[in-house]
């Protein structure tokens, strides 16, 4: 059941009898290659204290070289309308093997211009995922599973991003800055083909998502214009700017901080990074069946709060261990981002899930776009140390921004009777 306004509003899913085994299909196939999108990113932030003398870049424009590929990844707005129109998997696939290969290109990379454009390009393949993976594993599980599901998807970006510092850290320490890069665009590749080989896609008209949003709708079709008014697409436009901007500055610039500022190793610049992705790892996890007991909101801002306070305090400490500590929890507590996702879906039916994930998640490239290269100006200007403060401040921002947003655990109450609830476990 679904209570709404006081309102009782009977929600009977009727899934076949194999739904819980294909959501976990949809949910694996779509982790695991989430995992090998934030691997290929993740490779250049341990990689730019060797590429900035190779290619002789100032801090800034090595800031800016990172950004590029983030405005390729703008894309993701197109990536949601396309996936809305000709289905999930016809975009994911593609993109998959897209990212991939030029992943591997850009261990050619000889000039400036050339590691721009490659980055670019990698940036618009990996961007048609994004929206597209999150209406996917969103609309495939009911409300009352969906934060967690989420989670666990979202495990792959950071699980990604941490192999990705590790693998550039340990094989560029012993063969240079270009070795990391075909590896990863192979695995890359190998997971993409073995994604479009096992995974057949349902229409999704037979999913929980759709189920909720026609009942919610009094069984009225989705109009595409209905997404631009849909408050909670606009707050996690801005939400996930700032989770972006905070994190892609910190994945870019921390490795130089903690090594020019704090006197550490390239290695251990390299893997405090990774911890930092380590700590979101769980913080995703937590985050997600926190959300699922408390409300989305209540979720986002409390935890938010904490980490604010645990980055801010990361800036002030020059211990190792304590630095090692404190961006491992900052990380844990900082880590909303699967909560805000879902947001947008609990509030907007899967026919236009697609596009109204395109819309908030080009918020949050225009934060990853803006997140490296102002870190990069700012410290090319006043410091490195000035830089990352920058880091709990916005976290901040979005503790407080939160609230803005529409929870729908103040409107909705699900029971959870097994004849109500859709039995597809993560």
């Amino acid at each position: 059941m679904i209570s709404r306004g006081g309102e009782i509003l009977a929600i009977k899913y009727e899934p076949s009898a194999d739904w819980p085994a294909y959501s976990r299909q949809v949910l694996f196939w779509n982790w695991l290659t989430w995992i090998f999108n934030f691997i290929d990113r993740g490779l250049i932030g341990p990689l730019l204290p060797l590429m900035i003398p190779f290619f002789h870049l100032s801090l800034t424009a090595a800031g800016g070289l990172v950004s590029l590929f983030f405005v390729g990844y703008l894309s993701t707005f197109f990536g949601g309308f396309i996936s809305d129109k000709v289905g999930r998997k016809k975009v994911i696939g593609p993109s998959v093997l897209g990212f991939g290969t030029v992943t591997g290109i850009t261990a050619l990379a000889n000039s400036v211009p050339f590691l721009a454009g490659i980055r670019i390009l990698t940036g618009v393949f990996e961007g048609f995922q994004y929206p597209t993976g999150a209406a996917w594993v969103s609309e495939t599980y009911p409300y009352s599973r969906r934060a967690k599901a989420l989670a666990f998807w979202e495990t792959g970006y950071s699980i990604g991003t941490l192999l990705g510092i590790v693998l550039a850290t340990l094989i560029a320490a012993h063969w240079g800055w270009r070795a990391p890069w075909p590896i990863s665009g192979l695995l890359s590749i190998i997971a993409g083909i073995l994604l479009i080989v096992f995974v057949k896609e349902r229409p999704r008209q037979h999913s929980p998502g759709y189920q909720e949003a026609m009942v919610l709708s009094s069984g009225q079709a989705p109009h595409l214009s209905e997404v631009w008014k849909k408050r909670n697409v606009w707050v996690v436009f801005i939400l996930h700017g700032l989770y972006n901007f905070t994190f892609w500055m910190a994945g870019a610039w921390i490795p130089l901080y903690v090594i020019h500022v704090r006197h550490l190793s390239f290695v251990g610049g390299g893997l405090l990074s990774g911890v930092l992705f380590g700590g979101i790892t769980i913080g995703l996890v937590v985050s997600g069946f926190v959300a699922d007991k408390i409300g989305r909101v209540r979720a986002i801002s409390y935890m938010s709060f904490v980490s604010a306070i645990l980055l801010f305090i990361f800036t002030q400490t020059s211990s190792p261990l304590g630095l090692f500590l404190l961006i491992a929890l900052g990380g844990i507590f900082g880590a909303y981002i699967p909560t805000a996702i879902a947001l947008v879906t609990d509030t907007t039916n899967p026919l236009v899930s697609g596009t109204a994930f395109g819309i908030a998640l080009f918020g949050a490239e225009l934060g990853a776009v803006l997140g490296p290269v102002t870190g990069g100006f700012i410290a090319q200007h006043f410091g490195l140390q000035t830089a990352m403060y920058f880091l709990p401040a916005s976290i901040l921002v979005a503790a407080m921004l939160v609230w803005l947003a529409e929870d729908p655990r103040s409107k909705l109450t699900i029971s959870q009777s097994p004849e109500d609830i859709i039995e597809s476990g993560t």
